[in-house]
């Protein structure tokens, strides 16, 4: 094909690869050098002296820090909004969760008596506002009047399963209205409860209404009904943990039995105006008096009270006594209150703090007891004011 002018010439074009252009070729002899190592080499290999950095592959660099800067900034975005997350995972806790020293695994609740008192914490964690239960056995208990538990109904006497059933549900009333009512908790008058029991029982009615409009150390209302004066203790939050059952039997004259055993663990703070005697010293000056009532309380200034319940209901056998339906009489109620000044007759539970003067106008005596410990009855024959082994 004949060439153009725009093409360029080929450089091989009539080239032929035969002996003569073989033989003719220039060939380059090795340096003495060369032909020496190469001599060597063949018997002993050269050997990697060490020093040179490893060979390592090349890979393209990656632009990162765009998307980490993003995430580092909504990182701090985030911190910020949940610092205390932030702080438990600093701790090596789960992020959102309380401490792992403050909070127990959740129990069930009771369905009978235990064989021992609950274990106590080697090392206590002292109670909080956030986690007023801290250290405590009712850290793992159940709350409110679900943990009171009661059993399956059955016909005993002269009264039917469902009977039977409905009078179970009121003595867990009594003992919610009487307890756990934030009314009656809060100082308020227990209405509700007084209206369960047989007005027709007036040798019991009569003297709880007394003891609630003239409270004495004879005759104190908070051996039936929990009630804080709300100026001198308040509940923190609205949790109060319980503990217990109520079971039944037949009262051997053709009417029903229940009896209830139940504790109930109050977390408490200071009152908004509390009285000068929970606030300072006999000794104390007016001045130190009044700037002690408008101190606000510190985090750690949490109490608790411990409170057992053990009362049995009878629902007599309407043919042979006097009764009237759906009432209860109370023939026997034991309290047990862990943590309430001795010697001060108000009406109300008096619980003591750790940054507040001992108001006890009792000096305490006897051995110390658990009041976490259900599986034996209080000592109805201790007199006086008895010490606690923790609170």
């Amino acid at each position: 094909m004949p060439a153009t002018d725009d093409q360029e010439k080929d450089p091989f074009e009539g080239l032929k690869l035969d002996e003569d252009f073989i033989q003719g070729a220039e060939h380059k002899e090795q340096s003495a050098r060369a032909r020496m190592l190469s001599a060597r080499w063949k018997h002993t290999p050269p050997q990697d002296t060490g020093w040179r950095a490893p060979v390592t592959p090349i890979r393209r660099r990656r632009r990162w820090q765009v998307p980490v800067f993003m995430v580092l900034a909504a990182g701090l975005v985030l911190a910020s909004l949940n610092a205390r997350a932030l702080h438990d995972w600093a701790l090596g806790k789960a992020p959102g969760a309380q401490a792992a020293d403050n909070v127990q695994a959740a129990q069930a609740p009771e369905t009978a008596l235990p064989t021992a008192a609950p274990p106590t914490a080697a090392d206590p964690t002292t109670p909080t506002l956030e986690h007023p239960f801290a250290g405590s056995p009712a850290d793992a208990w159940p709350a409110g009047a679900a943990a009171i538990t009661v059993p399956s109904a059955h016909a005993v006497g002269v009264y039917s399963a469902s009977t039977v059933a409905e009078y179970l549900a009121r003595a867990k009333e009594f003992l919610v209205d009487s307890n756990l009512s934030p009314d009656v908790v809060g100082g308020g008058y227990p209405s509700a409860a007084l209206g369960l029991i047989d007005p027709l029982e007036t040798q019991l009615v009569d003297p709880l209404r007394t003891d609630l409009a003239h409270p004495s150390a004879k005759n104190d209302p908070t051996d039936m009904f929990t009630r804080f004066n709300p100026d001198q203790a308040r509940l923190i939050g609205s949790v109060i943990k319980v503990e217990g059952e109520l079971s039944y039997a037949s009262d051997g004259q053709g009417g029903l039995n229940i009896h209830a055993d139940v504790t109930f663990v109050y977390p408490l703070q200071p009152g908004p105006h509390p009285a000068p005697w929970l606030t300072a010293s006999p000794s104390a000056s007016g001045a130190a008096v009044q700037a002690s009532l408008t101190d606000t309380p510190d985090d750690w200034d949490v109490a608790r009270s411990i409170i057992r319940r053990i009362v049995d209901f009878d629902v007599p056998d309407a043919t042979h006594w006097q009764h009237t339906p759906g009432k209860l009489w109370i023939t026997n109620y034991t309290p047990d209150i862990g943590n309430s000044a001795c010697g001060v007759s108000n009406g109300y539970i008096n619980p003591e703090f750790p940054s507040v003067a001992n108001m006890d106008t009792a000096t305490p005596s006897g051995p110390a007891e658990d009041p976490y410990d259900r599986s034996k009855l209080p000592d109805t024959k201790r007199q006086g004011c008895g010490q606690l082994s923790r609170t």
